[in-house]
């Protein structure tokens, strides 16, 4: 099993990370690699998530096929199987007892060359804190498809031998210090999307959280933080690839991610807090799971503007002129909040907190402690929770309509808050209890939503007249007798269903 950590860094950032003090100590070995990627016309071993190689390392040659396993949060964790071979040749032999086997061998003489990989490799072997042997690959050079090709310049950390905690302390050392990016595709994954020019994939929703029955609620909380990390990685690569000013930008990128993090803070705290899995690491997250909330919420605020708002507006003004100069105005906000998000979301402290969930999820599930003896979980500390939440709901529906925006927007908070703690737990309960529940959160959410949406809009307008208003004295005026005459559809919620969690 090949485990390894994979993290991008920028060309200009080499030269200071190789110049760190945990890598110039120990001098590197460099080679020179050429890499032949092979898969059937059709894709089979790409589709079957498994990569098929002949590599030259000097005067050898190696065929290598790797498989199976899994990508989270940059730890890959993969079967491999290398060896020896004369030349520039497949060799089928080797593999027939083997793993592979089954996959490879109907498809053997369909195999044909995709793509290559050229690149400088500068190894180093470090030991970690607690002993460990770890492999240090800095690789620089290109993938080639054909006449396209992208270039290539990752950090890679395989752990050789020792414990698997010691990959993440120095990875964590690292991207403390270097503008470093976890990464869940391999090279033979990103050399298939270059080879057939693929865009990347399409936005994804939350999947549903599978627990097995009677599970511990430390694996309830494990399930739902790895739940949330494949929402967040299955849209951050679209959102980063997309432009808000070109044509066919796809806002479900950012929404999705957007969602994805506020999924995440909950089950950090609440649900990993009240389960006692990691509750002092899951509380050191809550600041950079919030800024980084906070990035992504205001670029979608302006594609919500954007999208929703501003049309009906804009075709209520009668000045061309006004129009333009409001229409410059928000792309330049949008454009900017854009940009602002996708830094937040490849800075350091993202990454970080990706790369420290990673870590917690690859130690082995808690139900006790180290020392072996049962952790101490109060059982009924979730229902507690949810108990007050829906205390709060119950207290303020009589007068939701009278409730400053302020407060509804809190109360949005709550049923969200409500809705994804059962979402996480769903899985347990019978889905006649539940789903009446998620029903009525999801109706309050979208209908506190709007409201929320419009004071997002009032703030918005405020400030785009502002910044034209030297040009355009009327312009607030226009913009805000237009925003009032959309009308509000009625919030109209049904009675509260009875506790499913009681």
């Amino acid at each position: 099993m090949e485990i390894e950590l994979k993290l991008l860094i920028p060309a200009a950032a080499l030269e200071a990370l190789c110049a760190d003090p945990l890598l110039a100590s120990v001098k590197a070995r460099r080679k020179q690699l050429d890499n032949i990627y092979f898969d059937t016309p059709d894709r089979a071993l790409a589709q079957a998530r498994v990569g098929l190689r002949l590599r030259k390392d000097g005067r050898r040659w190696l065929q290598t096929v790797k498989g199976g396993g899994s990508a989270q949060a940059g730890l890959h964790q993969r079967e491999e199987i290398e060896f020896a071979v004369a030349g520039k040749a497949l060799q089928w032999a080797p593999l027939a007892a083997t793993p592979f086997a089954a996959l490879l061998e109907p498809v053997w003489d369909q195999v044909v060359p995709q793509f290559r990989t050229l690149f400088s490799r500068d190894l180093r072997l470090l030991r970690g804190p607690s002993g460990a042997v770890i492999e240090v690959a800095i690789d620089q050079g290109e993938i080639i498809a054909g006449s396209r090709r992208e270039a290539l310049c990752e950090l890679e950390l395989e752990l050789k031998s020792g414990a698997v905690d010691d990959l993440f302390e120095l990875a964590l050392e690292l991207a403390g210090r270097h503008p470093l990016v976890v990464d869940n595709r391999s090279k033979a994954e990103r050399g298939h999307a270059l080879a057939q020019n693929l865009p990347p994939g399409e936005p994804v929703k939350a999947a549903e959280v599978w627990l097995p029955q009677g599970a511990h609620p430390q694996t309830v909380a494990r399930r739902a933080v790895e739940n949330c990390l494949a929402h967040w990685q299955a849209n951050d690569a679209g959102f980063l690839a997309s432009c808000s000013a070109g044509p066919g930008y796809d806002s479900e990128y950012l929404h999705q991610l957007r969602v994805a993090v506020r999924r995440l803070r909950v089950a950090c705290d609440p649900l990993a807090r009240l389960a006692g899995w990691q509750p002092a690491a899951m509380a050191a997250l809550r600041g950079p799971l919030r800024s980084l909330g906070q990035q992504l919420g205001s670029a979608r605020d302006w594609d919500v503007f954007v999208e929703e708002t501003w049309p009906p507006l804009r075709e209520a003004l009668d000045d061309a002129a006004l129009r333009m100069a409001l229409q410059e105005a928000i792309d330049l906000q949008r454009d900017l909040a854009h940009l602002q998000a996708k830094a937040a979301l490849r800075g350091r402290e993202a990454q970080r907190v990706l790369l420290q969930l990673s870590r917690y999820l690859a130690q082995p599930g808690q139900a006790a402690s180290p020392t072996g003896v049962a952790v101490d979980v109060d059982a009924d500390a979730l229902e507690d929770q949810l108990d007050r939440y829906d205390q709060t709901l119950r207290q303020s529906l009589p007068g939701l309509h009278d409730l400053k925006p302020e407060r509804q927007h809190d109360l949005r908070i709550v049923a969200k808050k409500m809705r994804y703690l059962t979402e996480f737990s769903a899985s347990l309960h019978p889905r006649e209890a539940t789903e009446p529940w998620l029903k009525w959160l999801k109706k309050a959410q979208d209908g506190l939503g709007v409201r929320n949406d419009r004071a997002t809009a009032e703030a918005r307008v405020g400030r785009l007249a502002k910044a034209i208003e030297a040009r355009h004295g009327k312009v607030r005026h226009a913009l805000h007798a237009a925003l009032r005459g959309q009308e509000l559809p009625a919030l109209d919620l049904p009675p509260l269903p009875a506790p499913w969690w009681r």
